[in-house]
């Protein structure tokens, strides 16, 4: 079985070079390994026809939970409202004025406070995953400054602000089919 080192925190299991949790970013280096635990089998909510918020069994073709009304779905829709409009995002995304590392590079290119490679933006099931590249002038959510090379989790919808005036509005919607 494979030695992790899991946090006291948050229970991730963490690989033994990782100093900081990856699910919670709390400091593990002075955590001793362990065994890992065998995985548990992976039951989704729609399959098993039980709601995971209220644990009721659900007939099969339901969007929503017939008893406490919440989604089923459990993969948020991501929405980045940037400044020329608003767009779905559904695959990592580096920012920057660079166009061979990124999609918006000619977009960007008249943004000077902004790096070659400013910031990765990646979607995930619990929500938005927010980089900062090593970028010169920083890396904001809702004002406050993220440590660079140290991925932020944004779950709930925020301000993202990359270098002094840069400024987009990040949505993150739960799923719900009517």
């Amino acid at each position: 079985m494979a030695r992790v080192r899991r946090c006291p925190t948050c229970g991730q299991e963490n690989g033994l070079a990782v100093i900081r949790c990856q699910g919670c970013g709390v400091s593990i280096a002075q955590v001793s390994p362990t065994e890992a635990l065998p995985p548990e089998p992976e039951i989704s909510a729609k399959s098993a026809g039980v709601c995971a918020h209220c644990e009721a069994a659900i007939p099969g073709g339901q969007a929503l939970c017939p008893y406490c009304g919440e989604s089923l779905s459990t993969d948020p829709q991501i929405v980045l409202e940037w400044p020329w409009g608003a767009e779905t995002l559904d695959q990592p995304l580096i920012v920057g004025r660079d166009p061979e590392a990124s999609l918006l590079g000619l977009r960007l290119r008249d943004y000077g406070n902004l790096s070659r490679r400013h910031a990765r933006l990646s979607p995930a099931a619990e929500g938005l995953w927010i980089e900062d590249l090593g970028s010169t002038n920083g890396v904001f959510v809702d004002g406050k400054r993220l440590t660079p090379h140290q991925p932020f989790l944004l779950a709930e919808s925020g301000e993202l602000r990359l270098a002094k005036d840069f400024v987009m509005r990040v949505r993150i919607q739960k799923l719900s089919i009517l």
